[in-house]
């Protein structure tokens, strides 16, 4: 989804630091929602669980006026893929950028089609086509660039984020030992799919863009530098657990190989333990504790499985 994010705005002008700044936003893994949550544009969804009658329409004007629209497609109804008539599922996202009324094709940027064609797929909209837009979104910058130096961009922002992502990794501890205590009984997909999705389009993601918006690396200050290597660090375990977990999915008995998939939040955390000392270190605070973090962090997480599994179907 990011990816689509980014072209918008690219598209508008902005250059890689003012996009990763545009993007970034609290370092926050129980209250972010990477869907909408950006410091510098807003992204404005329309959602509507029916046959493409509402949102087509709204799409294909927009590609008529010129205008990039993302798109979550609904996996259930695309064609070839993996949940084809097997999930409700939206954890992916391409920006359609061309309509030909000529011959009814939507011409679509995903980062999963072939490089060789410019990452472009070509969807002719049939009747059944049209009711994978079930999720789109239009994105819109909500002020200038932000072109502050990179000492100034991390004073402004590191006591909120020290103690975001101090409460964030302990919720995070909790939420992992719960999963484990399923696991042992045999986890449901729903769950673990959600998970993967947290980890992956929330949790990955933010760390990613925390360490891109303080610049590249030479010129930073040595605390400065520590903040953006263990965030990199804490991203790339992420990472691992993320798509891990999606191998897992498609294995033939996943229940049994959730558990040992899930040992991979071990090191997740003991890199954010890291990032946390590392934003101490650069003058961060964690603030008092907050209680009711891993609560939020449930909600959250029932809330990713509700949206990536609206439908009954999907149970």
């Amino acid at each position: 989804m990011l990816r689509c994010v980014e072209a918008v705005l690219r598209f508008r002008g902005l250059g890689p630091l003012a996009v990763a700044r545009a993007l970034n936003g609290p370092l926050d893994p129980v209250g972010r929602d990477l869907a909408k949550d950006f410091d510098g544009c807003r992204v404005t969804y329309r959602t509507a669980f029916d046959d493409g009658a509402r949102n087509v329409p709204f799409v294909l004007e927009r590609l008529a006026a010129g205008e990039p629209v993302m798109v979550l497609p609904d996996r259930y109804h695309l064609p070839g893929d993996v949940y084809e008539g097997r999930f409700h599922f939206h954890d992916h996202a391409v920006l359609a950028v061309g309509w030909s009324p000529a011959d009814g094709v939507v011409t679509v940027l995903d980062t999963d089609a072939d490089p060789a064609d410019g990452f472009r797929r070509r969807w002719t909209l049939t009747p059944a086509l049209r009711a994978l837009f079930t999720w789109v979104g239009t994105v819109t910058p909500t002020g200038p660039p932000d072109e502050r130096d990179a000492a100034e961009y991390l004073a402004g922002r590191l006591d909120r984020d020290t103690a975001l992502l101090s409460a964030g990794a302990r919720a995070l501890r909790v939420l992992f030992d719960e999963l484990d205590g399923l696991a042992a009984h045999g986890l449901d997909p729903v769950p673990a799919r959600a998970l993967h999705v947290l980890v992956l389009g929330d949790l990955q993601p933010q760390l990613f863009l925390y360490a891109q918006a303080l610049g590249p690396p030479d010129g930073l200050s040595p605390a400065a530098a520590a903040v953006r290597t263990a965030a990199l660090d804490a991203r790339l375990r992420a990472k691992r657990l993320g798509t891990a977990l999606i191998a897992a999915h498609e294995q033939p008995d996943p229940p049994a190989v959730y558990p040992r998939v899930l040992a991979l939040g071990r090191p997740l955390l003991a890199a954010l333990d890291r990032l946390r000392e590392a934003m101490v270190a650069a003058g961060g605070r964690e603030g008092t504790p907050d209680p009711g973090a891993a609560d939020r962090l449930r909600a959250r997480f029932a809330h990713i499985a509700d949206t990536c599994f609206p439908l009954p179907e999907a149970r």
